[in-house]
């Protein structure tokens, strides 16, 4: 078909040097190769689960890592006039992939709003609190429904460590735990506010002393 490879033959740079989310894509190619398109539909479900992205910053990082030799292509017929380009990782990326996974992650900012929200909640009204905190729980009930119907479908047949599907799986599991987390935490505002509001209240959380 005339198809071309092409590899920039720059050497890998350090991984410091690069994004957490070139390293992302890095990931998703090492699963299979794949369009710039494919690549961010693979960054909706799952890996957006954990880390998220617009497509400008994709394609953004898609340039670094092939100026960087980490990532390669081919061009093949698209649907339309132009062709389209087929991203593969190198043996350089997947080189510089395995180094990275066992680095300790770089230290992120902790931003969480509604946290933040909680700590000035003294503040506002009780109810309109409460109202907020159940929109945040049918948020997190919603999602958690969605990742415990994923790890039914995980758990039929676990996969081995060794395999992308037991990458999915750990992921999955972390999320199960997290939503979970954050859901048991609403449940446990709404009714401390509840309390507050009716002192009567049968609180399913009770207050520390």
């Amino acid at each position: 078909m005339g198809i071309e490879r092409h590899v920039n033959g720059l050497e890998a740079t350090m991984s410091s040097t690069i994004p957490t989310l070139g390293f992302a894509i890095l990931s998703v190619l090492a699963r299979a190769d794949s369009t710039g398109y494919e690549i961010a539909g693979r960054m909706r479900n799952p890996v957006a689960r954990f880390w998220t992205a617009s497509h400008s910053q994709i394609h953004t990082d898609l340039r670094r890592l092939l100026e960087a030799g980490l990532v390669g292509y081919t061009t093949a017929p698209g649907p339309g006039p132009q062709e389209k380009k087929i991203y593969s990782i190198t043996a350089e990326g997947l080189d510089a992939l395995r180094k990275w996974v066992t680095e300790p992650p770089r230290p992120q900012p902790e931003r969480d709003e509604l946290v933040l929200k909680t700590y000035a909640a003294w503040l506002a009204d009780p109810a309109a609190l409460i109202a907020m905190f159940r929109t945040a729980l049918r948020d997190h009930e919603g999602r958690l429904a969605e990742y415990e119907a994923a790890w039914a479908s995980v758990e039929k047949e676990a996969p081995a460590f060794g395999t992308p599907r037991f990458g999915n799986m750990a992921a999955l599991r972390c999320g199960l735990t997290y939503e979970r987390h954050r859901a048991d935490w609403c449940r446990w505002m709404i009714d401390q506010l509840s309390s507050s509001l009716n002192p009567s209240w049968d609180a399913s959380y009770p207050s520390e002393a």
